[in-house]
């Protein structure tokens, strides 16, 4: 055992870390005070000072050495004297020996990205088992981490393992941190099921009907002599949500949701929904509660009756988040109820509706069936004909089977139109 007092290791000023994790190095601490003791010495130049890997090692064992106690520190069944630590030179170490070095050395810089974080580590292992088939995840988080790496700390490996394979992918390598990375592999990856699902779908067989396009250029077009007796639909709010951040999981949302796209949806949609009613019928539009006076105005210049005050969808716990560091999560979303015609309402329903919204749903803005079924209910009757303008993951659909109504729909988005068709074969 080749040692050096821990004073005498030069550590060149263009390698030191300025941050250490601290509670990482207390990890460190408590292993090589374990019987087990340092497992690796550290590496120098074979000037035998300048340290060429184990900077970590090097700061925990300084620190062991300040303690009070002068604690026994053990490597390789062997006791260090008090102040020096086991090291080896570059040129003892094999080709292998000093990839390994790098490795860990490399995954412990304070400058990494995440995507080099991630590759760092997924390299290590590889490499580690490639040396023993046996390597398991957990023994590399201890390499990493130290002997007593706790479960998260095997966890974050484990998932650095599995980024590792999709960096390829630009979703992927051009995501700001590693959960938008996770949630873009989860998307991708049920796209493609969806997609294979899909292919051989024949929608011949259901009379409702999905459109991929924008409403305002071709709801008229495609809908014939068809006239709804209800629309029930989630145009943009016009909040900026396609800003990472603003949704319940933090996702941003794929379309337009800026000011200037929701003042043309202001503009045409009364319009358009007026074109497309019977001369009796409901609509329901989704908004936030700050775009309910401008809606009002709106419809009832195009010609609607709208009930004076918004309807309440409580999502119970789950709420975009924004900025909830000086005030509250938002929980509820607000519905303007506009009557065409004076078409009767069914029932003396609630405007408050409780109806819990998913956290699992793969549409940043998806809406449960079990709420668009509820406001069917209040509106329609069995052979009605529903449509959906902005119809997102599709949730018109499956509500308009359960009243035995008929279902039109339209998707400007590519990925959500195909989370709509997924809908539709659910029809059939």
């Amino acid at each position: 055992m080749q040692l050096i007092n821990c004073s005498d290791v030069v550590v060149p000023a263009s390698r030191q870390r300025q941050e250490f994790d601290e509670s990482a190095l207390a990890e460190l601490k408590d292993s090589i005070l374990k019987p087990i003791g340092l497992m690796q010495p550290i590496v120098l130049r074979d000037d035998g000072h300048t340290l060429v890997a184990g900077e970590r090692r090097l700061r925990a064992i300084k620190e062991i050495y300040a303690q009070a106690d002068g604690p026994t520190i053990w490597h390789d069944g062997e006791r260090v004297p008090l102040n020096f630590i086991p090291f080896v030179r570059l040129s003892q170490l094999s080709e292998e020996q000093i990839r390994e070095a790098e490795l860990e050395e490399n995954i412990r810089r304070v400058d990494l990205t995440w995507q080099e974080r991630v590759a760092a580590q997924a390299s290590l292992h590889e490499f580690l088992l490639a040396q023993d088939p046996t390597q398991t995840i957990t023994a590399t988080a201890q390499r990493i981490h130290g002997a007593t790496a706790n479960k998260r700390k095997v966890n974050e490996v484990s998932e650095a393992i599995q980024l590792a394979k999709f960096l390829s992918d630009p979703l992927v390598a051009h995501a700001p941190d590693e959960k938008t990375a996770r949630r873009a592999i989860r998307d991708e990856l049920s796209r493609q099921e969806r997609r294979e699902r899909l292919s051989a779908l024949d929608t011949s067989g259901t009379a409702h009907k999905l459109f991929l396009g924008d409403c305002f250029d071709r709801a008229l077009t495609d809908s014939g002599i068809v006239r709804y007796d209800c629309i029930v639909t989630d145009p943009p709010y016009g909040i900026d949500a396609d800003a990472a951040g603003q949704t319940f999981d933090g996702a941003s949302h794929e379309y337009d949701d800026s000011e200037a796209a929701f003042a043309s949806i202001l503009d045409r949609l009364p319009r358009l929904c007026a074109s497309l009613c019977k001369r009796k019928a409901h609509v329901y539009i989704f908004c936030d509660i700050r775009r309910f006076t401008e809606l009002f105005v709106a419809f009832e210049l195009g010609g609607f009756t709208v009930w004076p005050k918004p309807l309440i969808w409580d999502k119970g716990t789950v709420g975009s988040y924004g900025n909830i560091e000086y005030g509250p999560r938002a929980c509820y979303d607000a519905i303007l109820f506009a009557n065409y015609g004076h078409r009767p309402a069914i029932g003396g329903a609630r405007d408050v509706i409780n109806i819990a919204q998913r956290t699992d749903h793969e549409h940043p803005a998806g809406k449960p069936v079990e709420l668009y079924s509820e406001l069917l209910k209040r509106s329609v009757l069995p052979g009605d004909t529903v449509a959906d303008l902005f119809a997102g993951s599709g949730p018109i659909f499956l509500a308009a089977k359960q009243h035995s109504c008929t279902a039109y729909g339209w998707e400007l988005n590519p990925k959500y139109h195909e989370m709509a068709l997924a809908s539709l074969a659910r029809t059939i």
